[in-house]
């Protein structure tokens, strides 16, 4: 199969699996939300019913957060903590649900029974965690090696070089290997979760080998395969600020005078179109897994 045809079979799997993409979504933002709420419970309680509560509905105060570190000792870091661990946890989260999603491309034509998405991700799910593990290993081993070994090596080769321009290149050239490095690593993290549910494989271990021999074999074709519809999900957010009108926005918020519920409704609004590009890019992410489930099957 065709990298086109893999692509254009995936976005009608993603068409016919759309709950998936709901379930994936509404997961994250449920996550994102108990991340949020510590933060804006301490906003809250610090600023109350102010005028700065207004002002920051504008935009952020430098000032108002000079005042917040003082008054509130050690709260971002309590909050940075918090966060951490939630990203974990979505890591942990993301992965188990991949597997209820991509059972869904075996017979998408026909109509899953109720619960049938939530059984066939508790069916992979222990799996999907042991593969996570060997993906955080590897990612781990690319920053370890790459970023910083590389990094620690430019730097004591050049530490007698006067001029900046050559060390700037050189740590560059380093960076544009970590992040070739860590797609190449997320790359066969997607073919052995499709490896895992579309050949029911049981070893873990076996299914990332097999996947890391098949990026490494057909790379060009797997790589576009798994770009573009990132890609797209990508740009999502390009057009996005392009068409959001920012300055119409920050006129309506924290104005004074005019109808009391223009705030309320204006935050409204920017909240659901901001859910609305979360949404589309999380249907980006399912279109890469069905296209990439397509590629791999036809070469099976």
């Amino acid at each position: 199969m065709s990298t086109g045809s893999a692509l254009k079979q995936g976005l009608r799997l993603t068409r016919r699996a759309d709950s998936a993409v709901w379930i994936l979504f509404l997961a994250n933002l449920a996550l994102a939300a108990v991340a949020g709420l510590p933060i804006y419970r301490g906003i809250l309680r610090f600023t109350g019913h102010s005028l700065m509560s207004g002002q920051l509905l504008r935009g952020f105060s430098v000032d108002w957060l000079t005042d917040f570190t003082i008054n509130s000792a050690g709260s971002f870091d309590r909050y940075a903590l918090a966060i951490a661990y939630i990203g974990l946890l979505s890591i942990l989260v993301n992965s188990v649900l991949s597997g209820g999603v991509l059972a869904r491309f075996r017979q998408p034509e026909l109509i899953p029974p109720s619960g049938g998405f939530f059984r066939d991700t508790a069916r992979y799910a222990w799996r999907m965690v042991r593969l996570m593990i060997i993906g955080l290993v590897c990612y781990w081993l690319v920053l370890r090696f790459l970023y910083q070994g590389l990094n620690g090596l430019i730097d004591r080769w050049m530490r007698d070089v006067l001029e900046d321009r050559p060390v700037f290149w050189a740590h560059l050239a380093v960076g544009v290997l970590v992040i070739a490095g860590l797609i190449f690593v997320n790359l066969v993290m997607d073919y052995a979760r499709v490896n895992l549910v579309l050949r029911d494989e049981s070893s873990t271990i076996a299914a990332f080998l097999s996947s890391l021999g098949f990026s490494l074999r057909r790379l060009r074709k797997a790589l576009i395969v798994y770009a573009v519809p990132a890609l797209l999900g990508l740009a999502l957010l390009g057009i996005y600020r392009l068409v959001v009108p920012w300055e119409f926005i920050d006129t309506q918020l924290g104005g004074s005078g005019g109808w009391p519920y223009r705030e309320p409704l204006m935050l409204a609004l920017l909240f659901i179109g901001q859910q609305v590009v979360m949404l589309a890019r999380y249907w980006f992410r399912v279109a890469t897994w069905a296209s990439e489930w397509s590629y791999y099957s036809s070469t099976r």
